[in-house]
């Protein structure tokens, strides 16, 4: 029957669309990562088992598939800069003043 709704009836619900998340996964060469299988309009990043290295492979609405490999790099820990201290800084002032004191007094001796 056309148009006959029964309350056992349950309605069907339509999931929303959610964007495709991005997943790390691992494969053991750049080959590997050539071929690993992806649908269109999805990316992911493959991590190298073997090297410090990881890949990004990203496929066009056709299929089309685009990698770019990038190594890591240990970060060195930055040394703090170099500082004077209060005792230098203060006989550096007094140094300062002594420059400035003698050339007012030779200009004003003039």
């Amino acid at each position: 029957m056309y148009g006959y709704y029964s309350p056992l009836q349950t309605p069907i619900l339509q999931q929303p669309l959610l964007p495709q998340q991005q997943t790390i996964q691992y494969v053991n060469d750049k080959s590997s990562a050539e071929t690993y299988q992806m649908a269109p309009n999805s990316s992911v990043i493959l991590m190298d088992a073997n090297l410090p290295r990881f890949y990004t492979k990203i496929t066009d609405a056709s299929g089309q598939a685009t990698i770019k490999s990038y190594d890591f790099k240990e970060t060195e820990v930055e040394k703090p800069t170099e500082y004077v201290t209060k005792a230098e800084f203060e006989s550096f002032k007094a140094d300062l003043k002594g420059v400035n004191n003698e050339s007012n007094n030779e200009s004003v001796g003039k």
